[in-house]
């Protein structure tokens, strides 16, 4: 993997007890793919603290993907499946995994709050614990890109979160190295802080939980799409889904204004894309997350799916006019590739993340335009 800025083992990095550290020697947590008994006892964790089960709804919309080389052959029907995560508490997914990690850390380590680097998803779901339950987690603190559209941050504010905004490459390192950046000084209060990482191993178990929903309710389904985010939700869905039938495909779909998982995979090792920030802000980074690309390959994902903004905004509007919900650009991003043909034919059900979009993306959107992000 090629050497950013943010790589260099020489950098320090001060510690809690104030003793400046090379960043190597910094203890960081293990990533572990979820076990099938890890993601049950996460499904159990989230039905006593009231997290939806969210629909699972079939498209009525016909869908036929046709063979453009062999005309002769007819078009083959697919039935498209769609996992309703837009209609989850704070309208994402990431809720789930939020939710599972607090319920499985030590209440000591949250009393002086968390801090989490996030693109709004996760972010809102801690947030939401730390509204309606501050006794558990009396402060929360997002630090969110300043390549991000700023209605995340008008989100994230609204439900009480205090925001942050970083430079790009100071928000990367926290998320590639699992630690807050040098610009946080020794003496910042924030550094007492406990410190989550949306691709946790509890965090993935949590979401995951969407997996063994979709197989109870569709136990034949050929093909799950999910978004790639952080790599932890299309390695834990992927892995679980192994565990029970391999010989579901589980893909990660992707838009083609950042494509880390599609070029990691063509490059056999996380290697820097073109990233070029877009409405579809949810997902796409510089590149797999370093620590996240063993679990990717062990878990079992097919492959990257690729589309554009455009497909995805045909997406949403499918999923508004079909069905009468609300996907942002990441949560219709699986649709986006199925329709596309990308996932294959049979049973193929789309994970919709989430449903948070500004109302003038959505203006936009039901014109058939693509939204620009306003930084």
């Amino acid at each position: 993997m090629e050497t950013n800025m943010f790589n260099r083992a020489l950098m320090d990095i001060a510690g809690d007890d104030g003793v400046f550290k090379p960043l190597a020697d910094v203890p960081k947590p293990k990533f572990i793919l979820p076990k099938l008994e890890d993601v049950t006892a996460a499904k159990h964790q989230l039905e006593i603290r009231g997290v939806k089960r969210t629909r699972l709804v079939k498209l009525e919309q016909a869908m036929y993907l046709t063979n453009q080389e062999e005309t002769c052959l007819q078009p083959t029907p697919i039935e498209i499946y769609l996992k309703l995560e837009c209609e989850q508490i704070c309208r994402t997914f990431k809720t789930r995994g939020a939710i599972n990690y607090v319920a499985n850390t030590d209440p000591a380590l949250l009393k002086h709050g968390v801090i989490t680097p996030s693109v709004g998803s996760f972010g809102q779901g801690l947030a939401h614990i730390s509204k309606h339950h501050p006794d558990i987690i009396p402060t929360c603190t997002v630090l969110l890109p300043d390549q991000m559209d700023r209605y995340r941050a008008e989100l994230l504010e609204e439900q009480g979160a205090n925001v942050r905004i970083l430079p790009f490459f100071d928000w990367w390192f926290a998320l590639e190295n699992r630690m807050l950046p040098p610009s946080f000084g020794v003496d910042d209060p924030l550094r007492k802080a406990h410190f989550i990482h949306p691709a946790s191993t509890e965090c993935s178990a949590g979401d995951a939980t969407i997996a063994l929903e979709i197989l109870e309710e569709l136990p034949d389904v050929d093909s799950i799409v999910v978004p790639f985010c952080t790599g932890g939700f299309s390695a834990g869905v992927s892995h679980v889904v192994n565990q029970i039938n391999p010989k579901v495909k589980v893909f990660a779909a992707e838009v083609n204004s950042s494509t880390p998982l599609r070029t990691a995979m063509d490059n056999g090792n996380p290697k820097r894309c073109n990233h070029t920030a877009s409405f579809v802000d949810q997902i796409g980074g510089e590149n797999v997350l370093p620590f996240m690309w063993d679990p990717i390959k062990k878990s079992g994902v097919e492959g990257s799916l690729v589309v554009n903004q455009e497909q995805i905004v045909n997406a949403i509007q499918t999923i508004i006019n079909e069905v009468g919900v609300v996907a942002e650009g990441a949560g219709a991003t699986p649709l986006a590739a199925a329709m596309a043909g990308k996932a294959g034919t049979g049973k193929i059900c789309c994970v919709v993340t989430g449903g948070n979009i500004d109302a003038a993306f959505m203006d936009q959107v039901m014109r058939g335009q693509v939204p620009q992000p306003r930084f």
